[in-house]
Order: structure tokens, then sequence, then C-alpha cells
């Protein structure tokens, strides 16, 4: 037990949960907190996510909207057994149905009934590229060695028309990920970009698109996380239900 840790992340309309994570595998960080903020879920929405590594964004929105049903897909074994456990830990096993199939493959050997939202934190680095990590969680969780962004997109076909497909990418490939997605035929219909301090650039980009839409995008206000003393701004405080 010494190789995990013991994780309570807090986050507004969904209370304090507690996710047990390997010390140097795949660990979460700020983009899954931010999605699972962005994230709109209805009423008795069927939720997919994909890659969902210990669960952290699935059961945040568990526990922020009561009342929708979720699948949690994830294929690697240590991290699957770790979503399990989380799963349980937090009393969701009747809200959450934990599945470990392989991305590219999960249209074929998951319920035929189609998800009314996707929610996907997909790897931002292209293979080949940028630094290397010597943790096969934490290297496969950063760049796309087992599905590119092209089979992340393809999920839409698991989606209800007019279904939302929630994403949170690297703001530098903001145009390909628009592109893609307008080829799929699920149009980006909500935006906000991601900025560490209000001088520099866009990391990451928060995206809201729908099946079969028509044009016209909201790009709503940058989000800033830190101050330029470091701390962390006024909303990032409110989104982790900070006083």
């Amino acid at each position: 037990m010494a190789s995990l840790t013991y994780d309570s992340i807090s986050l507004r309309g969904a209370g304090v949960v507690t996710v047990v994570q390997h010390k140097k595998g795949h660990r979460f960080t700020l983009d899954s907190l931010l999605l699972a903020d962005f994230c709109r879920v209805k009423p008795r929405d069927r939720v997919l996510e994909p890659g969902a590594g210990t669960g952290v964004i699935s059961i945040l929105l568990a526990r922020k909207f009561a009342k929708a049903r979720f699948v949690a897909d994830e294929v690697e074994p240590s991290s699957y057994g770790l979503l399990r456990h989380n799963i349980e830990r937090n009393g969701l096993l009747d809200r959450i149905a934990p599945v470990d199939r392989d991305v590219k493959y999960l249209g074929r050997s998951i319920v035929p009934e189609p998800f009314d939202a996707i929610v996907v934190n997909p790897p931002y680095v292209r293979s080949g590229t940028g630094r290397t990590s010597p943790s096969p969680e934490r290297q496969a969780a950063r760049q796309d060695l087992s599905a590119s962004l092209h089979i992340w997109l393809n999920l839409q076909t698991l989606l209800k028309n007019k279904g939302r497909f929630f994403i949170v990418f690297h703001a530098g490939r903001l145009a390909e990920l628009v592109a893609l997605m307008r080829m799929r035929k699920i149009e980006p219909k909500r935006m906000r970009l991601v900025h560490p301090r209000a001088d520099k650039p866009a990391s990451l980009v928060l995206i809201e698109a729908v099946k079969s839409a028509g044009i016209g995008l909201d790009v709503l206000p940058p989000l800033v996380v830190h101050e330029a003393d470091g701390r962390y701004t006024e909303e990032m405080r409110r989104i982790y239900g900070l006083p």
C-alpha cells in the first residue's frame, strides 16, 4: 500500500470525494477537475467516460448530478482495479458501472444503447513527441500511444442524436481538434480557454460539442488559474469549493 496515495478532492456542487491513486503512476491533474466542473449533465442522463483512469471525473459528476448514470471505462489493469475500488469507496456502485474495454473497440463491446453524453480527457501529446515518462501508465495518459485523437472522437457514434461530447485538450491543438470534430458531425457549441496566468497563453481548452447540431459557438470568458503571486484566482477557489 506504500505505492498508493489517498487524496481528497473538493469540487463545487460535488462536495468532497476520496480517490486512491498510484504514487508514481497515472494521477489525475487539474484538467480532470476543470472538465468535471465544465460538464453539464441532465437528470437521468446516461454518460460514458472512456479512459477513466482511477475514476475521479465520473465520481465527481455522479456526486454533482445525483440522478445520472455513468459507465467508466479503463483498460489498464492496475488503474481499472483502483477505478472499481474508488467507485465502491465513494458509495457509487449503483450509479457508476466500471468496464475494462480498449477504447479502440469500445463501440463493439459495450451495451448498444446510445449515450446522452460522453466525457473525454484524452492524451494531449502525439506519439513520439515530447518528454517520456518512466511510468507506463503515466506515459499512456500523456501520449496517444494506444489511441489517437481520431479514435477518441470516433466515439461520437455511441451518442444519441443531439448528444453532448465534452472534452479537455491542449489549447495548441485547438484548430486540429475543431476540424476533426466537424468532420464527424459533432459541432462545438460551447468553449472555454484556460490560462495558467492572465499574462500567459492558454494551455487548455474545454469544449462542449453536440452531435448533428447547427453552427453556432458560445466562447465563454477565459478561466485564469493563478494570480501573479501564484495563488489560485477567486474563480479557481470557487471551483475547488475553498473559502
